[in-house]
């Protein structure tokens, strides 16, 4: 193809295509482990989709586990894992959509590098982070479903442009917490500093977020006049199951929808949500691995409220002679 009409095509997707972006978190309730917020950015034709994405990416994705015959499954991270099933569906699809876009961790801290880097020096000072767990998976089989993955996107004038997390280690939890006094402002800045960075970081203009509702709040105008003040605010509705709002400067029109039921609706969301859990798992297997070769009585734990509650008397009972530091562990909400 001629440079220049390659060039020019180019800069017809910058100016035309949206960039479809869903956003949900995993481990908001749990006493331990991180909180993992993420973000699963597609860009989409100008006119927009007519179908369901997993319609029309059903020849290498599905939103359900029965006859998967080898598609990546796409889903509610609640319904993708269970302590039964363990990260299997997460982790084939999560490193799948990594192989898409270039990027292939073999350990848990390349994984971390490659979704949320500012969080890669914050784990070095924990002592069940500091060993450089390898993850085990098949390097085959994610190949073979990357590939069918990047032929549906390829078909549909679709590609997968991002897979973003910001990860809230506890001590850094802990101390965001303090400062605002509540966890649902904390999500709620990463959730925008989310929105933020993929806004800056393509060329794109039309920008269309989903996010699952927040907390049940029905209401966003203040919170995003001050997360994004050099930007017009319009709302578009504040309904009981839908509120959306229009951000837009000269150059740049973001659309943002806080939506009940985003996380089983929505594709993207549905892989964010897969993308936080996955993390948060992996890193919740080496704070466990860590605590059972100190005291092999030790039981691990999914660090949510009865459980970690649990595991803490449990230190305190079977293995007081782990030292820790509370404020690494434990956190304050």
């Amino acid at each position: 193809m001629n440079p220049e009409r390659k060039l020019e095509g180019l800069m017809k997707g910058i100016l035309t295509d949206t960039v479809l972006v869903g956003i949900d978190e995993a481990g908001l309730g749990p006493i331990l482990g991180p909180l993992v917020v993420s973000a699963a950015a597609f860009t989409i034709p100008a006119g927009g989709i007519k179908e369901p994405m997993w319609q029309l990416l059903g020849d290498s994705v599905s939103g359900e586990k029965k006859s998967l015959a080898g598609r990546l499954l796409i889903c509610d991270s609640k319904k993708a894992y269970t302590p039964a099933i363990g990260t299997a569906y997460l982790e084939k699809t999560v490193l799948a959509c990594l192989q898409y876009l270039g990027k292939a961790p073999t350990s848990v801290a390349e994984l971390v590098n490659m979704l949320s880097p500012d969080c890669n020096s914050r784990l070095s000072q924990y002592p069940w982070h500091k060993e450089n767990s390898h993850i085990k998976f098949n390097a085959d089989d994610i190949s073979i479903s990357a590939s069918a993955f990047a032929r549906d996107l390829e078909k549909n004038a679709m590609t997968l442009a991002a897979l973003k997390s910001f990860c809230f280690d506890v001590a850094y939890y802990n101390d965001m917490v303090q400062k605002v006094n509540n966890k649902s402002t904390v999500l709620f800045t990463a959730v925008c500093r989310l929105v933020d960075e993929i806004i800056k970081s393509t060329q794109h203009r039309n920008y269309h977020f989903i996010i699952d509702r927040q907390g049940g709040r029905t209401r966003y105008t203040r919170q995003l006049r001050t997360m994004f003040s050099d930007m017009e605010l319009k709302i578009l509705a504040e309904q009981d199951d839908l509120s959306s709002y229009q951000l837009s400067t000269s150059y740049k029109n973001v659309r943002i929808d806080f939506c009940v039921r985003a996380d089983a609706e929505h594709l993207p969301v549905c892989l964010a949500s897969m993308t936080s859990k996955y993390l948060r798992e992996q890193l919740m297997g080496c704070l466990n691995s860590y605590f059972v070769s100190k005291c092999g009585e030790l039981k691990p734990t999914a660090g949510y409220w009865t459980d970690g509650k649990r595991f803490i008397n449990d230190l305190k009972a079977i293995a007081p002679q782990i030292q820790y530091d509370p404020n690494q562990l434990i956190r304050s909400r």
